[in-house]
């Protein structure tokens, strides 16, 4: 269903629940990579934004994970209302400022980075407090299991790969997919992973981080998150900055969950790897194949992120092939001019 067709069904539902007809309803534009569509109603001096989805798995976890959160004193926007059939909810209206909407705006600025850290702070609170969490309520897998890391290497493949033009041999590819993945799942994972934690995911109220859209949270390693962060290619972070986040992170880590530094290095490095892939997957079919442009927009510096990352060389990893195909990947990276 379109916004325009949702007005009424949406506007209906408030209506029954507030037992009033004075609200006003705005739709709200995405950029986003779901197809949730959201609206923001406004009811005196109260406002809540309201969705619609019909993947009814994916609301059920996100009505979980918010209730869960929420107890454990995380800054997770609380579901306030929902519709009897599931695909209608109403939250927590957080406003309208993101922390992607700042840096764009302010740059890395004294205020920005203390958010970056505030946010660091909250994600670290959600990954380990779990006691009590029910994991196979995540969704659309309970774990960032091999599976999973399979998905995002083939999203990457058929979605990015395949499109730019570049030959490759299929099976040499997958030979090196498995061996990845059994590399990958390794990982520690006995705690809560975000799974899309970006700068577009954090909402600023009132000079405080709050984290939204983790519907697709699951068991998995912490340091895939703080990838996702200091890697979105659409952000820019400097690499100095990167350093000094990362450092706050490790800080963090290393007392809750007794990393030491050589194992913070190596596992991080190979997040970041599996990171960048899969975002240049959502890239690809968001941008190329769906023509949405922040998305097309994003590829080239993603590229560029890869291209600097790949000075690691990941000898370690054992997939020549593999990286064979990445290095040319990242010389055709102006190609993807807009």
């Amino acid at each position: 269903m379109i916004q325009n067709q949702l007005l009424p069904q949406l506007m209906n539902e408030f209506s029954r629940w507030k037992k009033t007809d004075s609200g006003v309803c705005t739709a709200l534009q995405s950029s986003s990579g779901s197809n949730r569509q959201y609206f923001r109603v406004v009811l005196e001096n109260n406002s809540f934004i309201g969705c619609y989805s019909p993947d009814l798995r994916e609301n059920e976890s996100f009505f979980y994970l918010s209730d869960f959160y929420s107890n454990q004193g995380v800054r997770v926007p609380q579901v306030a209302h929902i519709s009897a059939d599931r695909t209608l909810y109403f939250q927590q209206d957080l406003g309208s400022v993101n922390l992607f909407e700042l840096v764009s705006k302010q740059g890395f600025s004294e205020q920005v980075v203390a958010l970056y850290e505030q946010s660091l702070d909250q994600l670290h609170h959600m990954q380990t407090q779990t006691k009590g969490l029910d994991f196979t309520k995540c969704y659309p897998r309970e774990s960032f299991d091999h599976q999973s890391i399979l998905w995002d290497l083939n999203y990457f493949k058929y979605y990015f790969l395949k499109v730019s033009g570049i030959d490759f041999d299929e099976q040499k590819l997958e030979d090196e997919f498995q061996h990845l993945a059994i590399i990958l799942v390794g990982a520690k994972k006995e705690t809560f992973m975000f799974r899309d934690f970006q700068a577009r995911n954090i909402q600023v109220l009132n000079h405080q981080a709050w984290l939204i859209d983790f519907q697709g949270g699951r068991r998995g390693p912490v340091l895939y998150d703080l990838a996702s962060l200091l890697y979105q290619a659409s952000a820019g972070i400097s690499t100095p900055l990167r350093q000094q986040l990362a450092d706050y992170y490790f800080r963090k880590i290393e007392i809750s969950l007794g990393y030491n530094r050589s194992q913070f290095n190596q596992e991080f490095n190979q997040m970041i790897l599996i990171r960048i892939l899969q975002t240049l997957g959502a890239y690809g079919f968001r941008g190329l194949i769906e023509g949405k442009p922040y998305f097309k927009a994003s590829i080239k510096p993603a590229l560029a992120n890869l291209e600097t990352h790949l000075e690691q060389r990941f000898e370690n990893l054992k997939i020549p092939y593999f990286m064979h195909l990445l290095d040319g990947l990242v010389k055709i990276k102006d190609k993807f001019d807009q």
